[in-house]
């Protein structure tokens, strides 16, 4: 997906550009921070959470020339949740979730990137059902490797 694409997507959902963004498991090329921060959202805090130190060595030396993008692109080494670099299960995801869920500001927004196809989003239009729902199925691989 296109960084302007997120963007885009991104600005559909705010009256005002965020104040601070975070992203959680950017790697040693952080290419969705430096470039929202550099082309599209100026005055906006961004803190890069990865659980691996060398990348975020990587990262932080990558923007560590420019003043400003040093300045705004902060980076966290840390295992969220502790959840562990294997691959995450479905309970580990749902925990995740549920932190982010107690954890983040009123109106706080959350984009999350995944290999899904979603199928069906479900908003309630009456107070009898207070969340929304998303169906979606995992891309690519094998039946087997259901989650």
């Amino acid at each position: 997906m296109s960084i302007k694409l997120e963007f885009s997507l991104l600005t559909k959902h705010t009256t005002h550009p965020p104040t601070n963004i975070a992203f959680v498991g950017f790697g040693p090329m952080p290419l969705s921070s430096i470039t929202l921060a550099k082309f599209h959202l100026p005055n906006t805090g961004f803190y890069n959470f990865d659980i691996d130190p060398p990348a975020n060595a990587l990262a932080s030396h990558l923007v560590s020339r420019d003043p400003d993008l040093s300045r705004r692109l902060i980076f966290h080494t840390t295992d969220l949740l502790n959840i562990t670099t294997e691959v995450l299960h479905k309970e580990a995801k749902v925990k995740a979730i549920e932190y982010l869920e107690k954890h983040m500001a009123p109106e706080a927004l959350l984009m999350l990137r995944s290999g899904f196809e979603v199928l069906t989003i479900y908003h309630p239009t009456t107070s009898e059902v207070i969340n929304s729902v998303v169906i979606a199925r995992k891309l690519g691989g094998q039946a087997s490797e259901k989650q």
